[in-house]
């Protein structure tokens, strides 16, 4: 038997809603009323965010859909999580990998 790890997944809680217009999102906390306006990248993220995703997956949708470098979508992935958190809008999961 090979070893096993855990990975870390993230999603949107379920007390967050999110609406695109035009291009950017706009989410609404639905424990605070609190509005948070995103841009495009945020809202593509926030979608994503929809069903648990890993880190990486995040990066390799953002490359994909916006046509950046690695780290550059990482760096803009781990900027744009840090503000979720603070917003406590994500739930994170361990799970086998």
């Amino acid at each position: 038997m090979g070893n096993t790890g855990m990975i870390e997944q993230i999603a949107l809680t379920s007390r967050l809603r999110h609406r695109a217009v035009g291009d950017d999102g706009v989410l609404v906390h639905l424990d605070n009323g609190r509005v948070i306006v995103v841009n495009e990248v945020g809202l593509h993220i926030v979608q994503q965010l929809e069903t648990p995703k890993t880190k990486q997956a995040l990066t390799d949708s953002i490359i994909s859909a916006f046509a950046v470098d690695v780290e550059q979508a990482a760096k803009d992935l781990d900027l744009y999580l840090a503000e979720l958190d603070k917003e406590q809008v994500l739930e994170r999961h361990c799970v086998q990998d």
